[in-house]
């Protein structure tokens, strides 16, 4: 499963990069979607890599809290890979 996503990014990258237009993937990226420093999110991917965040639209209060819950653990990962990269 995990090299078929990366594949499938991969795949998606370079057209990206070749300047191709509407090449969207979802990406772990620095980002303003949440208050988090990084998110997973559809971006749109360019010459320059992942261009423009696109944010998650309208959530019901069922994905509000998973979204919530997602956004705790997720803030333990970022500082766990912040304090590595200080190391």
């Amino acid at each position: 499963m995990w090299a078929y996503a990366a594949l499938k990014f991969a795949d998606a990258c370079l057209p990206g990069l070749r300047g191709d237009a509407g090449i969207v993937e979802c990406a772990f990226v620095p980002s303003q979607v949440t208050e988090l420093p990084f998110f997973a999110s559809n971006v749109h991917l360019g010459r320059t890599g992942a261009e423009e965040d696109l944010l998650l639209g309208p959530l019901n209060e069922y994905e509000r809290a998973g979204l919530e819950e997602a956004k705790k653990a997720l803030t333990e990962t970022i500082q766990k890979g912040n304090s590595y990269i200080k190391k």
